[in-house]
């Protein structure tokens, strides 16, 4: 509408303008990002848990690390069981090889997985 046009109503466009623009000003509430101390407690204990996993992969990294792989294609083996009491065993050295390999792999992605979690939101006053 042109100034005109808004000037000639009686003024009930202009009152029903102005509800409009109230609506618009009003802002969403805020709530209170400060967590109660059973929440924060309940998160270091969480954190607690995560940091146990992140060590125990660790170690078995280093463990894995520090296998040495005889030259001769023998002198390595792999033995799997399960549950009943079944076993599986080479010394085959490509199988050996693919094995570590890939538990390597497997150790390195759960590592930086748990890494992601473990987190600090620094806020002022905490």
């Amino acid at each position: 509408m042109t100034q005109s046009a808004v000037a000639k109503t009686n003024g009930k466009a202009a009152t029903e303008e102005k509800a409009v623009m109230e609506l618009v000003k009003e802002s969403p509430k805020v709530e209170n990002s400060i967590l109660s101390l059973e929440k924060r407690i309940q998160k270091v204990e969480e954190l607690n848990i995560v940091i146990d996993k992140w060590r125990k992969l660790n170690e078995a990294r280093k463990n894995l690390n520090g296998f040495k792989l005889g030259a001769d294609g023998l002198s390595s083996t792999v033995v799997i069981k399960d549950v009943s009491g079944q076993e599986f065993k080479t010394s085959h050295n490509i199988v050996v090889e693919t094995v570590l390999k890939t538990v390597k792999e497997v150790l390195d992605t759960k590592i930086t997985e748990v890494e992601e979690q473990i987190n600090f939101s620094l806020k002022k006053g905490c």
